[in-house]
């Protein structure tokens, strides 16, 4: 059963857009980091031959931008796909127009959007503490250790799979959005 959107209240409609886009957003942005972004640090670092420790430099400040903007945004989406459960719950009278799990689908679309967080937490934590601390070396070393160029690189391919794979939480959190508000 669909929700007749005229018979919406505007806020359930904007709460809409904003779980969904911002969901379907958030998934692309966190893979165009392991699709283009982090692969172009790798080619440019081949292609340059700088130092290990200018690769994780440069991974160190994409890393802040990413963990500065994906946060709110997620948090935000989450919000809004709760919103949806809550305004969809039993007893309401949204709930008469909606099927049954609308607001249990909504919730989930808000906690696999939030995922992003603890897969994070305790997926990723590793890997990244790993890049962030060859980002402290200091350049003016007179030599590289051996294997660190490698060892850099194999924490950013690493880190390039399990950033992907965090991508595709807050997808998932779109696509049961969507269900939910088709049903």
């Amino acid at each position: 059963m669909t929700t007749n959107m005229t018979s919406c209240p505007a806020t359930f409609r904007v709460a809409q857009v904003v779980g969904l886009s911002g969901a379907a957003w958030l998934s692309g942005n966190i893979a165009a980091y392991s699709l283009i972004v982090a692969p172009s640090l790798l080619t440019s670092a081949k292609e340059s031959n700088f130092p290990p420790s200018t690769l994780a430099k440069l991974f160190r400040n994409i890393y802040h931008l990413g963990a500065r903007q994906n946060p709110p945004i997620a948090l935000t989406t989450a919000a809004a796909f709760f919103y949806l459960a809550w305004s969809v719950r039993s007893g309401t009278a949204l709930f008469r127009q909606t099927a049954e799990n609308t607001a249990s689908l909504y919730c989930a679309a808000g906690v696999l959007t939030l995922s992003i967080v603890p897969f994070t937490l305790i997926a990723m934590m590793k890997t990244n503490g790993a890049l962030l601390e060859q980002a402290k070396v200091v350049e003016s070393e007179p030599t590289v250790k051996v294997g660190a160029r490698e060892e850099t690189e194999r924490l950013l391919c690493r880190w390039i799979g399990l950033n992907g794979v965090r991508s595709l939480f807050p997808l998932a959190g779109a696509l049961v959005g969507l269900y939910a508000a088709l049903w």
